[in-house]
């Protein structure tokens, strides 16, 4: 049995609802990849996956593009994800996947009981909005800056207009080199 099937297995615990909709799917296999990772699975009749040997009847490819936009709190694209195989099985079980949530406060309250618990999470969250204020106040410092006529930030069209010109100077080295290139073999020849 794969080390990661317990703890999706925990995951799909925490939301009895997804848990439902995948027991629907019970017997069907399928293969989540991401990022070179590939997890096959068969769903159990109770909603959680089983370690499975069989051709998956659907694959489910998360690109690198989807893995990026989920960690910075985006949702994926059309283009993020490719299904294969079972597309309706595929299309079904997608979303009942992408609406599992990770209830951090259900493991704490086991471990530390539920007072205790409270406070972790109250705490985490005191120091998670604190953070984002100082990462706001950072970016507003920032974009401040960058509005000063002193600043030696430039803006976007002063970017591509300098980057334009470096790609032109590139190619004038290339083609002066070609032409040096082609003056030392004629000087050789002769």
């Amino acid at each position: 049995m794969s080390a990661l099937f317990p703890l999706i297995n925990h995951l799909i615990q925490q939301n009895p609802e997804q848990q439902r909709e995948l027991s629907e799917f019970a017997g069907s296999i399928i293969c989540i990849s991401l990022t070179g990772f590939r997890l096959t699975g068969r769903i159990s009749e109770q909603g959680f996956l089983e370690t499975a040997h069989e051709t998956a009847d659907t694959n489910i490819t998360f690109h690198n593009s989807a893995i990026q936009k989920i960690l910075q709190g985006g949702q994926p694209g059309v283009g993020d994800i490719s299904l294969e195989g079972d597309l309706v099985l595929g299309m079904s079980v997608l979303p009942i996947l992408g609406g599992l949530r990770y209830y951090p406060s259900e493991d704490l309250a086991r471990v530390f009981g539920h007072v205790a618990a409270e406070s972790i999470s109250s705490r985490a969250g005191d120091i998670g909005r604190t953070m984002k204020k100082i990462g706001k106040s950072i970016a507003e410092q920032i974009s401040d800056f960058s509005h000063e006529p002193e600043s030696p930030v430039i803006d976007q069209a002063t970017l591509a207009a300098w980057l334009e010109e470096v790609d032109k100077l590139r190619d004038d080295v290339a083609r002066l080199n070609e032409r040096l290139d082609r003056l030392e073999r004629d000087i050789w020849i002769d």
